[in-house]
């Protein structure tokens, strides 16, 4: 039986103004919160960008982690249906992409109309590096993340940093697809200098979907999602754009 967790935390619906938009919801990577999107737009084309952060994470650091990966898409579903919007964009970066691939699959029972954007993250049948990950020592977690493009951090950020991390790929690791396509449409972008996921393990999106699928390689390393470029809007501002008008992309 599907659980779905309703939060209304720091959201607000937009049917309260009387208003029907579409939304592009954005879910973040490993160790982060809604601030790695700062940098991003507040809307495109009109579409409210929606920032989250998981639970435990950043402005919810006081609520407990997440055991399982599909709890953590449980919570950003929750989160979705709260802001009473029909048409949602779904942007996940990393382990988000995974969060919001099983979050569009449980929005699926709830008449909401989602594009999703899988963002440097391989396909749901692979196994990715999150694994090796765990037996990481602290000192070499970060140099890991570090070496991927992240900003060196001072030690109070380090200290609070290390766990969410080693939480997160945990989640990552134990997460194993049912094999069960998601309904919606998936455009899954890559980045020229990932050193972390390749084009070819981010092409893997299309047998996750029974819907159409894209498959994108934008300037950047696997990090660039935070400061999106021209081209990331305009993959955003397509998405935008298929949900308004209705039409379902060739």
């Amino acid at each position: 039986m599907k659980t779905i967790v309703r939060r209304t935390i720091l959201l607000v619906p937009l049917s309260l103004f009387g208003v029907c938009m579409a939304v592009v919801v954005c879910v973040p990577p490993s160790g982060a919160g809604r601030s790695f999107f700062r940098r991003w737009p507040r809307a495109v084309d009109g579409a409210r960008v929606v920032p989250l952060s998981r639970p435990g994470h950043e402005e919810r650091m006081n609520e407990p982690l997440a055991t399982s990966l599909t709890a953590a898409a449980a919570d950003v579903a929750g989160r979705v249906l709260a802001l009473e919007q029909p048409q949602v964009v779904l942007f996940g970066h990393s382990i988000g992409a995974t969060v919001a691939f099983e979050a569009a699959r449980l929005l699926a029972d709830d008449a909401v109309d989602v594009e999703l954007v899988v963002s440097a993250r391989q396909g749901p049948q692979c196994a990715g590096i999150a694994g090796e990950l765990t037996h990481q020592t602290d000192a070499e977690l970060l140099a890991t993340v570090q070496s991927w493009g992240a900003h060196a951090l001072d030690q109070s950020v380090q200290d609070m940093l290390i766990p969410l991390l080693r939480a997160d790929f945990e989640l990552s690791a134990s997460y194993s697809w049912d094999g069960v396509r998601v309904s919606a449409p998936v455009t899954a972008l890559s980045y020229i200098d990932d050193v972390v996921v390749d084009a070819a393990a981010v092409r893997r999106w299309s047998a996750a979907t029974s819907a159409s699928h894209t498959h994108l390689t934008l300037p950047g390393g696997h990090f660039a999602a935070s400061d999106p470029t021209h081209s990331l809007i305009a993959v955003l501002r397509d998405a935008v754009s298929r949900l308004r008008s209705g039409q379902p992309r060739v």
